[in-house]
C-alpha cells in the first residue's frame, strides 16, 4: 500500500473552512469525506510503501495508546524525519487512510464537539515541534522513534512503554516540548534514568520529567551535552535527581 498525503490547497482548505465543514466531523460523515477526496488535486500517492496497521481500539486509551505507538511506529518506521515533520502526510492520514482511528481517537471531543481539541488532533495548530506531539497520529510515530532503544534486542519498546505507561498526552508535551529532548541520546540518557526510580518503587511524577530536563538546561549552559553519551547523561540525571528529590540513600538511584 502506498502512504498519501493531501496537497497544499486541500490542507488550507480544511483548515481555514472548519466552521463551514464541522458538521462532518461531528457525524463522522464517512461519505461526505470520501466525495471530498475525490476531487481532482486533493490526495496525492507518495512512493512510500507501508503495511496497513491494526490500530489497538481498547475503550481505555492507557492502553491503547501504548500500543499504538509501536503499532504505528512498526509500520511507518521508513519514514524519514523531514518526511515525518510534515504536517500534510499526517493530517492527510487522519483524514484518509487512518481516519477510522482518528475519530476513534477524537471519540470524546466529537461528542462534546470540543471543536479547538478537534483542530489540534487533526492538524498542527500549536506552532509545528509542539504540533509533532499534540496531534493524534504524529505523537505515536515521535514517541516511537524518540523511545525505541536499538540497543535493547530482546525489548526495543521498553523505554516506550515505559513513558506511555500513565498520563501519556501531558507527558508528550511536557517532555518533548524542550529543545533538548530533540536529541535522542540526551532523552534515552533520562528515560533510563527516570525508569530507574520506577523500579525502585518510587511513583514516577511529571515534575521529575520536568526537572530532569530543567536541570540539563542549565547545564548545557556551561558544557555541550550533544558530546555526552547515553551513560553520561543517565548518570548526571541519576544524581540530580536523587538530590532534589531528597531520595534516600537506600532508594537512590545507582
Amino acid at each position: 500500500m502506498k502512504l498519501k498525503f493531501i496537497s497544499d490547497e486541500t490542507l488550507t482548505d480544511l483548515r481555514t473552512n472548519y466552521e463551514e465543514y464541522k458538521t462532518y466531523y461531528h457525524n463522522q460523515d464517512h461519505t461526505w469525506f470520501d466525495n471530498y477526496f475525490k476531487e481532482k488535486g486533493r490526495v496525492f500517492e507518495s512512493t512510500v510503501d507501508f503495511d496497513m496497521p491494526v490500530f489497538d481500539l481498547s475503550e481505555e486509551f492507557a492502553i491503547s495508546d501504548k500500543e499504538n505507538v509501536k503499532v504505528i511506529y512498526e509500520a511507518l518506521k521508513h519514514l524519514t524525519v523531514t518526511q515525518a515533520t510534515q504536517e500534510r502526510l499526517w493530517a492527510g492520514l487522519a483524514h484518509l487512510q487512518f481516519r477510522d482511528y482518528a475519530f476513534y481517537r477524537m471519540k470524546k471531543e466529537i461528542e462534546e464537539k470540543n471543536d479547538k481539541r478537534i483542530n489540534t488532533s487533526i492538524f498542527f495548530k500549536n506552532g509545528n515541534k509542539r504540533s509533532l506531539f499534540v496531534h493524534i497520529l504524529a505523537r505515536l510515530w515521535w514517541v516511537g522513534y524518540m523511545t525505541y532503544d536499538e540497543s535493547n534486542e530482546s525489548n526495543p519498546y521498553w523505554l516506550t512503554e515505559f513513558f506511555c505507561s500513565k498520563d501519556f498526552s501531558a507527558r508528550c508535551v511536557v517532555f518533548f516540548s524542550s529543545n533538548l529532548t530533540s536529541n535522542k541520546t540526551i532523552t534515552t540518557g533520562i528515560l533510563r534514568s527516570i525508569i530507574k526510580l520506577d523500579a525502585k518503587g518510587i511513583a514516577v511524577k511529571r515534575d521529575h520529567f520536568v526537572q530532569a530536563t530543567k536541570y540539563l538546561n542549565v547545564v548545557g549552559g556551561a558544557m555541550i551535552l550533544d558530546m555526552l553519551s547515553t551513560d553520561e547523561v543517565e548518570k548526571m540525571v541519576d544524581k540530580y535527581l536523587a538530590k532534589y528529590f531528597n531520595l534516600e540513600v537506600e532508594a537512590q538511584v545507582s
